[in-house]
């Protein structure tokens, strides 16, 4: 038969391997789907074809809460809102009531309607919460101090790069090494006034007529001056936490600028099918299947079939775990990346 494609065309390859249809396997289907699914975790943390490089880009933003339309705010010549204003958190849209944790500074609005927002770097203690009420002084300026128009009500909020100081990144994002500093660049300056750009318009003579050997030193010595000088910017990352720490001034971002993370991701099998005709990855699966079966039949030593046969766990269970650990030691000497590359 082909190749399998997809998972359930997997499953029935190892389980034919093993014997299916001639030999009854017992393995329940789940069990088969979770021996699958660990060896398929196995191959992506240690097989050097299980993760790919890649470049997570994440834009930096300020936060913004979205307020009920209906609202003007600023350039309108009669704002309910304005840049400059604290915006304060309440319980609900009477301003007598108790104050929320939350307040900031509008720092840009936003008066599309049916888009109405307010944008932030983030709030001086609290969080926004959706489903809450936003006021400030000029808002109850020009609607008064009611009960009932003394606040209007957030409909979306968003927390930007200035609130999280993280970024978030995707579940695949197995691995984080190195991040492109998103604010500092040696090469000091930009246009013009780049070192790089002042070095070749000073030196095109000497780089066009001769070896390239000198340039590069110098590439390296400015990039040496940087480090020195600037510093990298510290990197943590743990996969269970989808998130990207970097410890560093978060308010000397500028709003748009991207940071870039040198990362790596799983190979998703669902979406990339070739996975599944790996040979290392068939060999492993249908090991951890087989160790499930044996695993299965141990509960029933020294029961006798009709026709005087007995079951035979214990060999199948042992015959799997040296084809494991043999497995293992082959993906350790053959297959493997060295692991610092992994650490992020």
């Amino acid at each position: 038969m082909a190749q399998p494609t997809t998972k359930a065309e997997f499953k029935e390859y190892c389980l034919r391997k093993l014997g299916k249809p001639v030999i009854e396997i017992n393995v329940d289907q789940d069990q088969v789907d979770d021996r699958v699914d660990e060896a398929l975790s196995y191959y992506a943390d240690y097989h050097f074809d299980g993760v790919e490089k890649t470049y997570v880009k994440h834009q930096v933003t300020n936060s913004s809460v979205t307020v009920a339309d209906g609202i003007e705010l600023d350039p309108d010549s009669t704002p309910h809102f304005k840049v400059g204003d604290v915006i304060k958190e309440v319980e609900n849209g009477d301003s007598g009531a108790t104050d929320g944790t939350a307040s900031a500074t509008v720092i840009a609005v936003d008066n599309t309607a049916g888009k109405k927002r307010l944008f932030f770097k983030k709030p001086t203690s609290g969080q926004f919460n959706v489903g809450k009420y936003v006021t400030s002084d000029t808002f109850m300026t020009k609607v008064g101090s009611t009960a009932s128009g003394s606040a209007t009500s957030i409909t979306a909020i968003h927390q930007g790069t200035f609130e999280l100081e993280y970024i978030s990144v995707p579940e695949n994002i197995i691995g984080a090494i190195n991040v492109f500093s998103p604010e500092s660049n040696v090469s000091l300056g930009s246009g013009i006034f780049n070192a790089k750009y002042q070095y070749v318009l000073h030196n095109l003579h000497d780089i066009n007529m001769g070896p390239l050997l000198n340039f590069q030193m110098s590439m390296q010595h400015m990039q040496l001056i940087e480090e020195l000088l600037v510093g990298a910017v510290p990197l943590r990352y743990n996969r269970h936490l989808d998130r990207i720490n970097l410890d560093m001034d978060w308010s000397n971002l500028t709003v748009g600028h991207y940071i870039v993370i040198e990362a790596y991701q799983v190979v998703d099998p669902n979406t990339y099918a070739d996975v599944w005709k790996d040979r290392f990855l068939q060999n492993y699966a249908t090991a951890k299947i087989k160790y499930q079966w044996g695993s299965n039949l141990t509960k029933f030593n020294g029961m006798t079939l009709p026709g005087g046969v007995q079951f035979n766990g214990e060999q199948i269970l042992s015959d799997a775990r040296e084809e494991i650990q043999r497995l293992e030691e082959e993906m350790s000497n053959s297959y493997s990346l060295p692991s610092v590359d992994m650490i992020g």
